[in-house]
């Protein structure tokens, strides 16, 4: 302020240094041991306004040399402030620098001669060599190669998170054969970086995985390694190099270049470590509470990831041991207690705190008892499950087709028309078997997949190694180089394959509202009296039986079959004990003994009107006619199937003249 008022106000500094000097001679002439805090004042005051040229040099060396001729009590102390306020100032300009050298010189002799306490001593060092420091050599920096030095500046000077991809960029653009070595070098070295860029680093490492796997690995084995000799060492020197290791590891888990089960290994690893051997003491003694730092480092970083599934109750599991850890312990520092109160209510803020090893203990023993039951019912249910598991399918001779027909072999021969029908009135039982098959192979794949997570999640807690259900295991495989040739044509074929079985749906799809379709008369042989029938479409077409007369042991069947807009009939003789014969002749008793009770109940009800009119008369003959001419009033089929529910299942009908069993190819 003196300095800046000095361009404006002449006098304020001329006055100013009159009072100083003054000052300073009346303080040196008492000749007594008082107030020394006011002689150094006054004597960094000068010094100050010295560097700041507004006291002259000779003032300062007017004080100075006061000093040195009455070197003893309080004029060492003076004389070592003025030194160290202004004597490098004056040392090192070109002005001055020899008369100041002379003093210096004076004064180290006076030193040397007198005998000073150890304390005076010190100070009269001090102040030499601040304002005349030793000689040494100078500091030989290491000879790095350009390529070396290009990679320090991307990883240690260039890197932010603007820049990553830039600096990942010129990273795979250098010669890796011979850079690869020294890149892992300096990725390891993140403890010379900025503490909040380690993350940076760890996307650099899972953007150069793509490209190359061992050096990702080789980075993960290396920080392991780290870790381990850290504990090993247990040197207090390298405690800032051993939390970024921490923190780089979980960064890489974060980037999802370990497992979580790496993770876990580790944080059992910092607990265990040298405890039960004569190293223990050395290793983790009791008072030294680093290691709780490194856990804590860990969890913050990657921790919020264990929130789900089996890695959940792995943390809650370490959690418990850690804090038996704690409490071996004793008595925390509170920048521990404080992180470790953070760490919880971030982790898991509804935990427990346990205060005593009673009760760590007795929830340790209540989790290994939970483990092995779980663990026991889980075997027993997997030995339930393997002894109930049903025998797999065999495929039938039948394949379905894209539109989900059923194709069988021709059907020429008598022989073969008999293993077809036979096949078809397996199928008609179970009018819709394959989609039901379909469906409860699909809701069996579902359930043993739920089964399946079921038991791993059970295996986990019985502490079996198994993979965590958030974990992703990334496999890179080679792509292979496919012929663009063989790719086109399998293109080309599909895309036929798929419209074929397009066209095919939309035939069906417009085939399907005449569901109850009338035989055309023109495709029976004989009269149509005898074949005047009725069909019902199926599933897989429109089936039509016709049951033969007399006591054969087969019974003759017309299929009706449909080819294009063609519609044709086909002759085949089934056996006469055949569950589609068997079923036919069950609805024709049935529809027999109904019309017979419709026929009994209306003739009842005629009789009782005749004898109401007529009182008591005898029944006229037309009323029988009559009756039978009720009983023949039965609803149509095509009453019938329109409110019938659905096509999925196949219905086979008959009437007096036989059966049709009809399909549609």
């Amino acid at each position: 302020m003196v300095a800046t008022l000095s361009t404006c106000m002449k006098d304020v500094s001329s006055m100013l240094l009159q009072l100083l000097e003054d000052e300073f001679n009346s303080l040196t002439n008492k000749k007594d041991q008082m107030n020394i805090e006011t002689k150094i004042r006054n004597i960094r005051f000068i010094g100050e306004l010295c560097k700041f040229k507004i006291a002259p040099t000779g003032m300062v060396f007017s004080c100075l040399k006061t000093c040195l001729d009455d070197f003893m009590h309080h004029n060492i102390d003076v004389a070592c402030n003025l030194l160290e306020t202004c004597g490098r100032f004056l040392y090192r300009s070109p002005e001055t620098t020899i008369r100041m050298s002379n003093m210096l010189d004076i004064l180290m002799r006076l030193k040397n001669v007198k005998n000073l306490d150890p304390r005076q001593s010190t100070l009269v060092e001090n102040a030499y060599y601040l304002c005349k420091p030793p000689e040494r050599s100078a500091r030989v920096s290491k000879v790095r190669p350009p390529l070396h030095q290009y990679i320090r500046k991307l990883l240690f000077s260039d890197l932010d998170k603007s820049s990553i991809e830039h600096v990942l960029r010129q990273l795979r653009k250098l010669p890796w054969n011979e850079c690869e070595p020294y890149l892992l070098k300096c990725f390891l070295k993140v403890h010379k970086g900025k503490y909040g860029q380690i993350h940076l680093v760890a996307s650099l490492t899972a953007g150069l995985s793509r490209y190359h796997d061992d050096f990702a690995v080789a980075v993960v084995d290396e920080v392991l390694e780290e870790i381990r000799l850290g504990l090993e060492q247990n040197n207090y020197a390298m405690q800032q190099q051993r939390i970024a290791f921490m923190r780089f590891l979980g960064e890489l888990y974060n980037y999802e270049l370990v497992d979580s089960s790496v993770i876990f290994d580790t944080l059992y690893l910092i607990l265990s470590f040298g405890h039960g051997t004569t190293e223990q003491d050395t290793l983790d003694p009791p008072e030294d509470c680093f290691r709780i730092r490194m856990v804590v480092t860990l969890l913050e970083t990657c921790g919020h990831y264990f929130d789900r599934g089996s890695s959940k109750r792995k943390l809650d599991r370490f959690l418990i041991h850690f804090q038996r850890y704690i409490l071996s312990k004793g008595v925390l520092p509170l920048d521990v207690e404080f992180d470790l109160q953070d760490l919880f209510v971030e982790l898991r803020p509804n935990m427990m705190r346990y205060s005593s090893f009673e009760e760590v203990n007795a929830a340790l023993v209540e989790l290994e008892e939970l483990e092995r039951r779980v663990s026991t019912e889980k075997s027993h249910s997997e030995k339930h499950s393997d002894s109930e598991k049903p025998p797999r399918r065999k495929k039938s001779s039948s394949t379905l087709s894209a539109n989900g027909r059923t194709h069988t072999n021709g059907v020429e021969g008598n022989g073969e028309l008999h293993q077809n029908v036979a096949g078809e009135t397996d199928s008609d039982s179970g009018s819709g078997t394959i989609d039901r098959i379909d469906r409860d192979d699909d809701e069996t794949d579902r359930e043993n997949q739920d089964e399946g997570c079921e038991s791993e999640d059970d295996y986990d807690d019985g502490g079996g190694a198994v993979f965590d259900e958030d974990d992703e295991v990334h496999v890179r495989q080679k792509v292979a180089e496919v012929d663009p040739q063989e790719m086109a044509d399998f293109d080309r074929e599909l895309r036929a394959l798929m419209q074929e079985s397009l066209d095919s749906r939309k035939l069906e799809l417009r085939s399907r509202p005449t569901i109850n379709m009338i035989i055309p008369m023109n495709l029976f042989e004989g009269p149509t009296k005898e074949h005047h029938s009725r069909v019902m479409e199926g599933e897989s077409g429109d089936d039509t039986t016709d049951e033969g007369n007399g006591g054969t042991k087969e019974i003759r069947v017309k299929v009706l079959v449909k080819r294009g807009n063609k519609q044709q009939t086909k002759e085949m003789y089934i056996p006469r004990d055949c569950s589609l014969v068997q079923s036919t002749k069950q609805k024709e008793a049935a529809e027999l003994e109904e019309k017979q009770d419709i026929k009994r109940l209306v003739l009842e009800y005629n009789d009782r009107e005749e004898e109401e009119l007529n009182g008591g008369g005898s029944q006229p003959s037309n009323w029988t006619q009559s009756g039978g001419r009720v009983s023949n009033t039965r609803p149509t089929w095509d009453g019938q199937s329109r409110t019938s529910g659905g096509s999925r299942h196949r219905h086979i009908y008959h009437s007096g003249a036989g059966i049709y069993y009809g399909r549609r190819r």
